[in-house]
């Protein structure tokens, strides 16, 4: 049986098949929702960037994020202070003032001799101090050891404690060879305005230097041991050292000796 023009058989029908639209159901759906994840994606890394001083690189490793942002909490309250008291010292200390004496003699100086003074002051103090700049800085030696480095301990010029029981105050003068020379008030006046620039002085002096490094390492060790250890919930031993100090770095197994 023949068929007519107008039919066709069900074997001979052809149907095209639908055009895929990929995962996203559509080219306006696919555009949009890779549009979302790149802003998703923008976010996240914005937000963690920020956790992180805008290093989304410190997730790698918790431990670093941690002590830097502890760090930086705890010189962000010195700053506040302006620095890191490590200290006070007893300063003794000396002034002296010589004074030439001379008599115009129809109009020629003519040296009589000169007046030394020497005040003898005990009793000053001292007080030291750690800038809190930003060139403080810690180091990972493992997971319980952290090297923390920071700018050695100066004398605060600005706080400096003078003697001012004038019975403390020991005072010499030698006439030189001329006996009856008597020196002015104002020559012993002048030393004890030389007084406060002298204490600052032999504050500043190695020996007494080298003991203040001992307390302030002592000092800054106690302070971030605590930090640390309460940031990280486990213990911390902190081994501090100075930036003008010339020290090789220590590994994690001599590490608890370095310093000691």
């Amino acid at each position: 049986m023949s068929d007519s023009p107008g039919s066709h058989s069900p074997s001979s029908v052809s149907t095209a098949p639908p055009r895929s639209s990929g995962c996203c159901g559509s080219t306006t759906g696919c555009v949009g929702l890779i549009a979302l994840l790149i802003v998703v994606a923008a976010v996240c890394v914005w937000f963690l960037g920020g956790l992180t001083s805008c290093n989304p690189l410190a997730l790698l490793n918790p431990f670093k994020t941690t002590l830097s942002t502890t760090l930086t909490s705890s010189l962000g309250e010195l700053q506040s202070h302006g620095a890191l008291v490590v200290g006070w010292r007893p300063i003794n200390t000396a002034v002296r003032v010589d004074r030439d004496r001379t008599v115009g003699v129809f109009g020629y100086p003519i040296p009589l001799g000169e007046v030394h003074i020497l005040l003898e002051v005990p009793g000053n103090r001292a007080q030291y101090i750690i800038e809190a700049d930003n060139s403080w800085a810690a180091e990972e030696v493992s997971t319980d050891v952290v090297i923390v480095t920071l700018p050695p301990p100066i004398v605060n010029d600005k706080v400096v404690e003078v003697q001012s029981d004038p019975s403390q105050i020991r005072v010499y003068i030698d006439n030189d060879w001329v006996e009856h020379l008597i020196p002015s008030g104002g020559d012993i006046d002048q030393a004890r305005r030389l007084l406060r620039e002298s204490v600052i002085h032999t504050a500043q002096q190695p020996a007494a230097l080298a003991e203040v490094r001992i307390e302030a390492r002592q000092t800054v060790q106690r302070l971030f041991e605590g930090a640390f250890s309460g940031a990280t919930g486990r213990p911390i031993r902190v081994i501090v050292q100075f930036s003008d100090e010339k020290v090789s770095r220590p590994s994690s197994d001599d590490a608890p000796q370095f310093f000691r």
